[in-house]
């Protein structure tokens, strides 16, 4: 999909965590700004960080779409915040405490 219809086609179902729709939402607007004719061709999560993939962009965009998936290692991607953020376990994902155990307790139940 062209990467100018990216937020408006993701407001109901979001291919990542909720946590994340700011810092991909943000990136996906600078992006179209400098690249309106990309497309997106992959968003997801893998080894607990952000992959978000586009065809069709200048290397500025490029550096932008790498910035977010940097910044994703920080930010908690059932939440969205950055406080005691880590990326551990046997199935990686990017969580904050409080998501972790709420994740922990729900696996034992």
């Amino acid at each position: 999909m062209k990467i100018t219809e990216w937020n408006q086609r993701h407001v109901e179902y979001f291919p990542v965590g909720e946590g994340w729709r700011d810092l991909v939402e943000k990136m996906v607007e600078k992006v179209a700004k400098l690249s309106p004719d990309a497309y997106v061709t992959c968003c997801k999560e893998k080894f607990g960080g952000l992959r978000f993939y586009v065809d069709g962009c200048g290397e500025e965009a490029w550096k932008l779409v790498e910035e977010a998936e940097d910044e994703s290692y920080k930010i908690c991607e059932k939440c969205g915040t950055r406080e005691d953020v880590t990326t551990e376990g046997g199935w990686l994902l990017t969580l904050c405490k409080t998501c972790r155990l709420e994740d922990m307790t729900r696996e034992k139940v």
